[in-house]
């Protein structure tokens, strides 16, 4: 492999690796999003700023 093949190999690994961080980080924090709405709503379901 010539040296400009593995350069992009090593680029592309990088930003998969760095996209999947970044998907992870926003998915756990919908998570503690998801649980503090339940935590929030979950005895009045009557309340207006309770959005599910």
């Amino acid at each position: 492999m010539t040296n400009l093949a593995i350069e992009l190999l090593v680029l592309t690994v990088v930003l998969i690796n760095f996209g999947a961080i970044l998907t992870a980080n926003i998915y756990s924090k919908s998570l503690e999003e998801n649980k503090r709405n339940r935590l929030f709503c979950g005895k009045s379901l009557s309340n207006p700023y309770c959005i599910i």
